[in-house]
């Protein structure tokens, strides 16, 4: 019986190494380079593409903008500089943009969101193209962009706002703020 393990053992070896000159004349050997590819018969200028393309094949679904409140260049610069903007969270060290970054797809990269006082309990959901999203949150529990924007604002572990009339406030002091909110909604408008 020992016989036969030792004969067994050296064609295992003799298996062993013959794999392993295989691999490396494998690793030594040059690989064929690719051929080079006619531009005029393929890919970019051909004839056989371009004449078929002529944009988009349907309009861009409408967004879930309310009626009563629609978009304008003046809300949008408004809601760009809040957006990015500490002044938002209690302790003014909190952007929305800290958990939901335009480099990173308007979330925030990480497993589980940092919100005001540590780990949240999800991570930041995208905001791309969220206007058209119908249900918002991970759960769904709001329908619309205007109906949620509360939550994360107030949450205690979010951006953690426990006083909203401060913050109202703390924007009205702001020249920059109110010069925005009155061209954004008309002269008077409420923070």
């Amino acid at each position: 019986m020992s016989r036969v393990l030792k004969i067994a053992g050296i064609i295992a070896l003799v298996i062993v190494v013959i794999l392993a000159l295989l691999l490396v004349v494998a690793a030594v050997t040059p690989e064929a380079a690719d051929p080079p590819v006619d531009m005029a018969n393929h890919g970019a200028g051909s004839s056989s593409v371009e004449p078929s393309y002529s944009g988009l094949q349907r309009a861009w679904p409408a967004t879930n903008e309310p009626a009563d409140n629609p978009s304008t260049p003046e809300k949008v610069a408004l809601g760009k500089l809040l957006f990015f903007d500490p002044i938002l969270s209690e302790n003014n060290d909190m952007a929305c943009a800290t958990c939901h970054h335009p480099d990173l797809g308007f979330g925030d990269g990480q497993p589980l969101a940092s919100g005001s006082d540590g780990l949240l309990t999800r991570n930041a959901p995208t905001l791309w193209n969220v206007a058209y999203v119908q249900k918002l949150f991970w759960d769904g529990r709001m329908d619309s962009l205007e109906s949620q924007v509360d939550f994360p604002l107030t949450h205690p572990n979010e951006m953690g706002v426990t006083d909203v009339a401060a913050l109202e406030e703390e924007l009205r002091a702001n020249p920059e703020y109110v010069a925005l909110f009155d061209a954004a909604f008309g002269g008077g408008a409420e923070a």
